[in-house]
């Protein structure tokens, strides 16, 4: 009878030790060492340029959302972007508020995401659209994959606010209907500002 019991033992053991692979520690693909690489190097992943006083609530908005962990994950970006959770440093310069990648590390298989990138600057540009205070948005060009691939956008993406009354089509997915619709227009160069003020991290 030993050997029945030891057999349902062993199985009922890897069961439980698979299950708490696969709900901790596994991960949603594989990793791509190039794009943790280059994850280290402190690259701008986001800018906005505006007013003094509304770059600093923004600031204060995005450090709210990040909490703790302080990631975001760039979810319409090509791959291997999706699968990453981007930690971020939020740095304020004059009129330029950056967001730049310290790490990246792959989303576990199971849990809850990071924020998405693009739908957070969004909701949080939108609230002061209005006001004019956020003149430009800019996302580099691997954060958001266009219709016509990697090479659509070399100088990045602006992320234009969206407005009530503005019935143009998102660049965007499907965002949720209560959502803002965000879009996304592809840039030839980096913008002027971006250029002059922020000349080694235009590029990613």
């Amino acid at each position: 009878m030993e050997g029945p019991l030891f057999i349902i033992k062993s199985w009922a053991l890897a069961a439980l030790g698979l299950w708490f692979y696969r709900r901790f520690f596994e991960r949603v693909g594989k990793s791509v060492p190039e794009f943790e690489a280059w994850s280290r190097t402190d690259p701008l992943l986001a800018a906005l340029r505006g007013d003094h006083g509304a770059l600093a609530r923004v600031e204060a908005a995005l450090l709210s959302r990040l909490g703790k962990k302080g990631c975001l994950v760039a979810t319409l970006g090509g791959w291997p972007w999706p699968n990453y959770a981007l930690r971020v440093r939020v740095v304020r310069r004059g009129s330029v508020l950056e967001l730049r990648v310290t790490r990246a590390e792959l989303l576990r298989a199971h849990g809850a995401a990071p924020p998405s990138l693009i739908h957070t600057l969004t909701e949080l540009t939108s609230q002061h659209a209005g006001e004019g205070m956020i003149e430009e948005t800019w996302l580099c060009a691997g954060a958001f994959f266009g219709k016509r691939g990697p090479e659509q956008a070399k100088g990045g993406w602006l992320l234009e606010a969206p407005h009530a009354a503005d019935a143009t089509p998102a660049a965007d997915a499907t965002p949720a209907p209560s959502a803002p619709r965000p879009r996304l227009v592809a840039r030839d160069a980096s913008p002027d500002w971006l250029a002059k003020l922020l000349p080694s991290g235009a590029e990613c």
